[in-house]
């Protein structure tokens, strides 16, 4: 919650409208798997009432933005995009093709110098996985990303040299390969801490999870949120 709060804070303090709507859930990989035909309608819903709002969909987590990325480009095709549209017809939907898909991390890199400057002390900028494979889909490039770093630098962060930045955290492994997780998150958290870092700033909600459950010696926060307190703790100061 914190994360999507600060997110819409920093939208609207750089001028973007947000206009919210009854989205579902994106299906993530799970209904994939078992039905493709599922995973793309409940995608194009959402992708068609964004449409109907001539908006384009931004979103916090990089598992929404993967599938919806992913159900955009196929849906691009005019046979599944008809054969979708004849599942969404049930509902009185239609998705025509005119959305555009957006992590939070692209729009605020592109406005960064509208965003608030803060004293902002030594950060691990940590992508995860979803967030950049697969390539052609991913925000930036999957071996050498640089817009977290940027954004973070822009605003005030001193971003350390992060050698686990682009690993998976093993989030998915919780229920299944308890030990599997917990291995991999911790590999991560000793990573920041070789580093030096502060805290660890993430651009997913199951990355913010999954490395805060496994210890409790580096905070671990949401960039936005991060800077969102930053701004407050200034405030503060000077009041």
């Amino acid at each position: 919650m914190e994360y999507a709060k600060s997110a819409l804070e920093l939208l609207e303090r750089v001028g973007v409208e947000v206009v919210a709507k009854d989205f579902n859930c994106c299906g993530t990989h799970i209904v994939e798997e078992y039905s493709r035909d599922v995973w793309l309608a409940l995608n194009a819903r959402n992708l068609s009432l964004a449409e109907e709002s001539e908006a384009d969909i931004v979103t916090t987590c990089p598992a929404c933005y993967q599938n919806l990325k992913k159900a955009k480009i196929e849906l691009e095709d005019e046979e599944t995009r008809k054969r979708v549209n004849g599942v969404l017809a049930s509902i009185n939907r239609e998705y025509r093709g005119g959305v555009s898909v957006f992590h939070v991390i692209e729009i605020l890199s592109r406005v960064a110098d509208k965003l608030p400057q803060v004293d902002g002390g030594r950060v691990a900028a940590y992508y995860g996985c979803q967030i950049l494979r697969p390539p052609e889909i991913g925000v930036d490039n999957p071996e050498n990303p640089t817009i977290f770093e940027e954004l973070l630098e822009k605003v005030g962060f001193e971003v350390v040299d992060f050698r686990a930045r682009a690993e998976c955290c093993g989030g998915t492994l919780l229920l299944t390969n308890s030990e599997g997780f917990k291995k991999r998150a911790l590999s991560i958290i000793r990573e920041a801490k070789k580093a030096n870092a502060e805290c660890i700033v993430t651009l997913c909600p199951l990355c913010q999870f999954s490395l805060e459950v496994v210890q409790d010696k580096i905070p671990v926060k949401p960039f936005t949120s991060l800077i969102v307190e930053s701004v407050s703790e200034k405030v503060s100061e000077r009041t």
